[in-house]
C-alpha cells in the first residue's frame, strides 16, 4: 500500500449532502482523515471516506415488456440504469431506439450490438437470457 497524494481539503457528496473533510491522505483511491495525537507524531485514522466512481446513467420510462409482466402491473415505470452494455462491454451505448414493435412498452437498445432490454426490470428481452442491466 503506497501513498498516492495528500490533499488539504476535500468535498465529498454523501446522501445528497456535501461534507468537507480536511487533512486527508489518499491511499489506493480511499481517503483517510488522520489526526495527530497530542503532538507525539503518532497519527490515528479517524474517518475513512470512499468516493464512488461516477458512471454514466440512462433514465427511461416504459411498461413491462418481458416476462416481468407477471410480477409488475401494466403501467408506466421510470427506471435508472448504468449506461453499460454487458455484451459489447462499452459505456454510453444504451438509448431509446423508438422501434415500431416497441411503440407501446418502449425498450432500451444498444447502439453497437443491438441487444434489447426491458425498462422495468433491466432483463434482456430473450426468454432464455439471464443477463440484466445494473441499477444506478
Amino acid at each position: 500500500m503506497a501513498i498516492d497524494s495528500a490533499d488539504e481539503n476535500i468535498t465529498v457528496t454523501a446522501n445528497h449532502t456535501n461534507l468537507s473533510v480536511s487533512n486527508c491522505t489518499e491511499i489506493d483511491g480511499v481517503h483517510y482523515d488522520t489526526k495527530v495525537v497530542n503532538g507525539t507524531g503518532i497519527a490515528k485514522v479517524h474517518k475513512i471516506v470512499h468516493i464512488k466512481p461516477k458512471y454514466p446513467t440512462i433514465t427511461m420510462t416504459g411498461k413491462p415488456s418481458c416476462s416481468c409482466g407477471r410480477k409488475y402491473s401494466y403501467r408506466w415505470y421510470t427506471r435508472t440504469y448504468v449506461n453499460y452494455c454487458p455484451y459489447c462491454h462499452r459505456y454510453g451505448t444504451l438509448y431509446n431506439a423508438h422501434k415500431f414493435q416497441a411503440r407501446f412498452e418502449k425498450e432500451i437498445t444498444c447502439k453497437k450490438c443491438g441487444s434489447d432490454w426491458c425498462i422495468v426490470c433491466g432483463k434482456e428481452k430473450y426468454s432464455w437470457s439471464k443477463r440484466y442491466l445494473r441499477r444506478a
